[in-house]
């Protein structure tokens, strides 16, 4: 980690700076749009921020998926989606203005940036999938407001940040304390608050005592360190990024229920876990999915009927093939995987608290978002497990788990509200109580304060909203 933000060397694990030194506090208030691009779905997203302290006066969203095509999309066709979707999201909930002036833009783009800026910077290359290559290099902002052009809008773009960041940044939101954010979903990553004296390839010098999010890109962590079986070799090898992102294809959503499907795939052939017959649905790519082998690690029904009726849906197995210990051996199978995977990310988050000198039982929240996290509950124990392996009871205990529902969606436009509101009190709007505020942001600058009980409130407000 550190050699990266040395600047003295690349490495796999990115370190990528987010020009982020600003975090909403809950004395933002206004109008914000927020895009979330990732690798499944794609959103649109209204907020309206009251002008009370952490408040809510609206939310609404819409969610559309990111079939196969759209991976393979160039470019501009991609942002000119992402595009018409907001405009008739806008137009849809009364937003769109006859002068063609959308509200301010919180862009959650997850993908590797170098940023430039906390609303400018360049793609360095796609994952989950993606392989629009020829954007490479391009600003994701400028793509943006270019396909909002074509589309006869403008709008200002102040935040540009991955998913991980704006989990940060919205568990921030609720709770001071927050000091990490982790993406535990079809892909993963981690980001932390990094002091400034570390900070060394950023695209600007911080002041001295500063802090800003990092992003650690670690599901791009390649090393031939990583405990690696053939099964792991093998989806490495037929992936659109071969020996690359090691760490993500071991332990994220899009690729343990097929490590899980070719290790039982390798049982069945070399020994007749099945009998002799493997139909070819077991031998078909991605038949298994990560919540079917989620499903199964949970299975406590009778005689596992849950594992059996997945492998007569999803692999193609005949009833006559599946027997009580067949179904035992795979459930151990799904098990060791995503219990595997878990731990792996103990040692990440273990890392971060190591860098963060925060090993000494300090209350530090660690704000996730993702499905795996949500869903997999044997997922989440693995990592509880681990940390406390590495970190001992102590220091493992005072790490708080705290799921951010919608917090990459969220996060994006709390940062512009952010961006905006520092713009306010640099041109000298102070109509903010300067002590609350220096009580509720001093954690860019110094540190961890308290809890965010007004957070809570409008965590509160968000789900209902939802409901």
């Amino acid at each position: 980690m550190n050699t990266t933000l040395s600047g003295s060397r690349q490495s796999s694990l990115m370190m990528l700076p987010s020009m982020v030194d600003e975090l909403p506090n809950g004395f933002e208030s206004g109008d914000f749009f927020a895009l979330d691009m990732g690798g499944t779905n794609f959103r649109t997203v209204y907020v309206k921020l009251a002008d009370t302290h952490g408040d809510m006066d609206d939310l609404q969203m819409d969610e559309f998926p990111l079939g196969e095509d759209m991976h393979h999309l160039p470019g501009d066709k991609l942002f000119d989606f992402m595009a018409e979707k907001l405009v008739k999201f806008a137009e849809r909930i009364g937003k769109k203005s006859e002068s063609g002036q959308l509200p301010v833009v919180g862009f959650c783009f997850s993908f590797p940036l170098k940023q430039k800026s906390v609303n400018h910077g360049t793609l360095i290359k796609w994952n989950k999938g993606f392989t629009n290559s020829e954007s490479v290099g391009e600003d994701p902002t400028d793509m943006l407001e270019a396909a909002l052009a074509r589309q006869g809008m403008k709008s200002r773009v102040m935040s540009l940040v991955n998913d991980t960041v704006a989990t940060l940044a919205a568990c921030r939101y609720q709770d001071q304390d927050t000091m990490i954010g982790v993406i535990l979903g079809t892909g993963s990553n981690g980001a932390y608050v990094e002091r400034a004296e570390h900070v060394h390839n950023a695209a600007k010098k911080l002041p001295k005592g500063a802090n800003m999010i990092v992003n650690c890109e670690w599901g791009n962590l390649t090393t031939d360190v990583m405990p690696r079986i053939d099964e792991d070799k093998a989806i490495d090898a037929e992936s659109v990024n071969p020996d690359n992102q090691h760490f993500e294809k071991m332990t994220a959503g899009l690729y343990m229920g097929e490590i899980a499907r070719r290790i039982i795939q390798r049982l069945a052939e070399e020994g007749a876990l099945f009998g002799r017959r493997v139909p070819a649905g077991l031998r078909t790519k991605n038949s298994l999915s990560t919540p079917q082998m989620s499903k199964i690690d949970h299975d406590t029904s009778t005689d596992l009927l849950i594992t059996a009726d997945i492998l007569q849906k999803a692999c193609g197995l005949a009833v006559d093939q599946i027997t009580f210990h067949s179904t035992e051996v795979v459930q151990e199978i799904c098990h060791l995987v995503g219990w595997r995977a878990g731990r792996l990310k103990a040692a990440a988050i273990a890392a971060v608290m190591r860098q963060l000198d925060r090993e000494d039982g300090t209350r530090t929240v660690v704000g996730v978002d993702g499905g795996v996290f949500e869903h997999y509950g044997y997922y989440r124990d693995a990592i509880k497990a681990g940390l406390v392996d590495i970190m001992g009871k102590k220091a493992a205990e005072a790490v708080e788990f705290r799921h951010v529902n919608d917090g990459s969606s969220l996060g994006a436009a709390y940062l512009a509200a952010a961006k905006i509101r520092a713009e306010s009190l640099q041109n000298g709007d102070h109509s903010e109580s300067e002590s609350d505020l220096g009580k509720e942001n001093r954690g860019m600058q110094e540190g961890p304060s308290t809890h965010n009980k007004s957070g809570d409130k409008a965590k509160k407000g968000r789900q209902a909203d939802a409901e």
